[in-house]
């Protein structure tokens, strides 16, 4: 686990910990448990979800079972640091029951080619796995890790050859029959994780729904934020973003846009904020302190001019912003309207580059260099990089004020532009799901022939002077801002703001908190207990049900 913090601070935080959730929510008798999972090195995380289980232990008398573990290719990919034995002494001050370390229990089976032959014991005894995964759903997952810990845009075309790709297989479907055993017993309360995709956490992910376990998920941004998938409004269909993508969908426009006239304000506020927001999910935007403070069209006339002559440039001609996803981050996570990410990429390069009655800005993830070892933006720049309306470069290197004065549309697949431009009137399509692609923010687009269709549309629209975004989707997109940054961001003593760090001040802040703040007033307790009775997709700061006669 990554601390960097005083011993001493780290002993006293569990000291006081183990006392607060033992007078909280005590011991279980019970046979029944709630899994979490800590494969995340950074304590914040894991601190998310294990608040939030020990919330529904609350409501659910269950024992907390931990599952953690580091692997080699995991830990080359993305860890600086993974210490198994302070997961354990963390988990434990959480009231944890049982930790289970995952890879060392099925390295062995792994290698020795009987992965479906993983003996889970739990509580002293012996679980039993149920059905195993399908064979195609096994291979995307296989796939999606594959690309993420080699950092690769895409699998490799012989994946036989590859002895990474074997070694990824091997594991997943030995953590696979695992999560089948842990989770598929029919004593599990819920799973409580911090990702849904790749082999460790999304094949519990896959396990829990196949055995009818509610599903938790938080979210690294933020104070504490959670989304939640429950059996009974599951429809199997898509995958867990999928469901999420309908079911958020719905609840945006029963409980949010059936009152936008009360909360107008309050949205109006955190778009404003949202401005100069230096935090996630505002990470895509360049330059250190940069905000946007352009007020009228003639300051972002002005500005538009000597942006556009540094790109190179014509101010009076449209500009089209593309926003490149990090190449490796979970793809086939959601609807794609591609095969991969970087299908999507290269395909709106070669269009772009026939496409001369516009100007592109192709901008790259301003972390790219964690998901991506090839070159690929780089290799894609250099096809395309001699087209003077084309301009390839790190997101880094415009501010927003640059990109507000600038774009006149966005494209992207699911990333945070989507839900951010509109909000200030700049239109985009989406090549893909989002969380928030049904609350009617954005264009989005099922397949490749819909996408060139949109983009025909668009720029059509674009050199015609057509206004190609309207009043309601600029409302929904702020309303979106303030529903995602306010209404579903929780405020608890327990879960600092996701900026409190270094790891001393965290420590020293969740420490007072348990000792010192009494917990009937605490807000995390009832937020949970109100997603789970209602059984709500979403953890919410208020209660956001529509008072009678509001529509």
């Amino acid at each position: 686990m990554w601390l960097g913090a005083d011993k001493k601070e780290f002993e006293a935080f569990l000291d006081s910990a183990a006392v607060y959730w033992r007078k909280n929510v005590g011991a279980a008798s019970s046979e029944r448990y709630l899994v979490v999972e800590v494969f995340h090195q950074d304590i914040r995380v894991a601190m998310r979800n294990l608040a939030v289980a020990n919330a529904i232990r609350r409501i659910v008398p269950a024992q907390l079972v931990v599952v953690t573990g580091v692997e080699q290719m995991w830990h080359e990919a993305l860890w600086t640091e993974f210490d198994v034995k302070l997961v354990e002494r963390l988990a434990r001050a959480y009231g944890a029951t049982e930790v289970v370390d995952l890879y060392r229990l099925v390295e062995g089976p792994a290698r020795s080619g009987t992965p479906e032959q993983v003996p889970v014991e739990l509580f002293g005894r012996r679980l039993t796995p149920g059905p195993s995964i399908g064979a195609d759903t096994l291979a995307e997952f296989v796939s999606a890790t594959y690309c993420r810990v080699t950092k690769r845009p895409r699998p490799p075309e012989d994946p036989g050859a590859d002895p990474r790709y074997r070694r990824r297989e091997a594991l997943a479907r030995a953590i696979s029959s695992s999560y089948d055993a842990l989770l598929g017993s029919g004593s599990v309360v819920a799973l409580v994780t911090s990702h849904v995709d790749y082999d460790h956490w999304g094949l519990a992910v896959d396990s829990a729904r196949r055995a009818g376990v509610p599903v938790v998920h938080t979210q690294q941004t933020g104070c504490l934020k959670a989304y939640a998938l429950f059996p009974e409004a599951d429809t199997g269909r898509y995958t867990f973003r999928g469901e999420l993508t309908h079911q958020i969908g719905s609840f945006f426009a029963e409980r949010v846009w059936t009152r936008r006239g009360e909360v107008r304000r309050n949205a109006e506020l955190v778009a404003w904020r949202s401005k100069v927001n230096l935090g996630r999910p505002s990470w895509w935007r360049g330059g250190a302190s940069a905000s946007v403070d352009i007020s009228n069209s003639a300051e972002r006339a002005r500005l538009r001019t000597h942006f556009a002559a540094r790109l190179g440039f014509d101010p009076a001609r449209p500009v089209v912003a593309v926003f490149n996803h990090a190449v490796s981050d979970a793809p086939g996570t959601n609807h794609q309207s591609f095969p991969t990410l970087a299908d999507w990429f290269e395909q709106t390069a070669r269009y772009a580059s026939t496409s001369t009655e516009v100007q592109w800005l192709f901008q790259d993830h301003p972390s790219q260099f964690r998901y991506d070892s090839t070159g690929f933006f780089d290799s894609v720049a250099a096809r395309y990089g001699r087209h003077k309306h084309m301009v390839f470069q790190p997101s880094s290197e415009l501010s927003k004020n640059g990109l507000w004065s600038l774009v006149d549309l966005g494209v992207t697949v699911r990333g945070s532009v989507s839900n951010e431009l509109p909000a200030y009137g700049i239109p985009v399509i989406q090549a893909g799901w989002s969380e928030w692609s049904e609350c009617g923010l954005s264009t989005v687009v099922e397949d490749p022939e819909a996408y060139a269709k949109a983009l025909d549309a668009a720029i059509t629209g674009l050199c015609g002077g057509q206004e190609l975004i309207s009043v309601e989707q600029v409302d929904r997109a702020r309303l979106w801002l303030w529903f995602y940054r306010s209404a579903t961001d929780l405020v608890t003593p327990q879960v600092p703001h996701w900026e409190v760090w270094p790891a001393g001040y965290l420590l020293k802040a969740v420490q007072t908190a348990f000792r010192h703040i009494e917990s009937d007033a605490d807000p995390l307790f009832d937020a949970v207990e109100r997603m789970w009775t209602r059984r709500e997709p979403v953890l919410t700061r208020t209660d956001l049900r529509v008072p009678e006669g509001v529509r």
